[in-house]
């Protein structure tokens, strides 16, 4: 049956390049499952089905396992809900400039690029909710209630560094177009920019240790983003900000 197995493992895996999806744990036992009946005898499949059996309510228990106290996920994404919501957009929201009024002769571009980032949006809920309920079925709700909850904040203050790389090619030139209308901001936005940006990175590093402490063992450490790369994510920020919050409480 070891044999059966490995021919079957690498089979998936060629089938897997091939079609760039994967099966779940559930979907694999089917799938393995399938494939045994043409070769076994009806007694290896009462015994393997038992041996399945076993596996699958080990698996669905280490799913639990795995959700259990992760309140703190909970925890340090509210307070950076409450955050945004109270402390950092206020303030912005106050600045003339930053409303950019200025862009009114580019309103149908600053729509159609809030249209596109809705619509990325709604992609990436469903693809929480497919992936989730696809690897874990019922067995890990505090999980999905993280994943939702940062949808949310990307709802709340939108996330332009994750949507530029899911951009077509007319979002990306209209994109461009933007960016070079807004490269220099009066001297006294720049510095409320600048202030509220530092805060804002300060106010993230001490929610993340606050909630879950310093990082140990191994682990990857991202090449941070140039100060340029930085602000140009934080005003394509504000310039998708959405006064509804792109349905922020759906």
């Amino acid at each position: 049956m070891s044999k059966l197995r490995k021919f079957i493992n690498t089979s998936w895996t060629e089938t897997t390049i091939l079609t760039n999806t994967f099966f779940s744990e559930w979907e694999y036992w089917d799938y393995e499952l399938t494939t045994f009946k043409e070769i076994l005898t009806d007694d290896q499949i009462k015994t393997y089905e038992k041996f399945v059996k076993e596996n699958i309510e080990r698996y669905e228990q280490s799913l639990i396992d795995q959700d259990k106290d992760r309140s703190n996920e909970i925890a340090c994404h509210g307070a950076l809900v409450n955050y945004y919501e109270t402390q950092f957009l206020p303030e912005l929201e106050k600045d003339p400039f930053l409303r950019f009024g200025w862009l009114s002769a580019d309103k149908t571009k600053i729509e159609y690029l809030k249209e596109e980032y809705k619509r990325f949006l709604n992609d990436t809920k469903k693809a929480i909710l497919t992936s989730h309920f696809r690897h874990n079925r019922k067995f890990k709700p505090t999980e999905l209630k993280v994943s939702l909850l940062r949808r949310k904040l990307s709802c709340l203050i939108p996330d332009y560094s994750s949507f530029k790389h899911q951009m077509d090619e007319p979002t990306k030139a209209i994109t461009d177009y933007l960016k070079s209308k807004i490269r220099k901001f009066p001297d006294k936005t720049e510095e409320l920019l600048t202030r509220k940006l530092a805060e804002s990175k300060e106010f993230s590093a001490a929610n993340f240790k606050k909630h879950y402490g310093d990082i140990q063992g191994w682990h990857v450490i991202l090449e941070p983003l140039t100060a340029e790369d930085e602000r140009e994510d934080g005003i394509m920020s504000l310039l998708l900000f959405d006064k509804e919050k792109y349905g922020y409480l759906s």
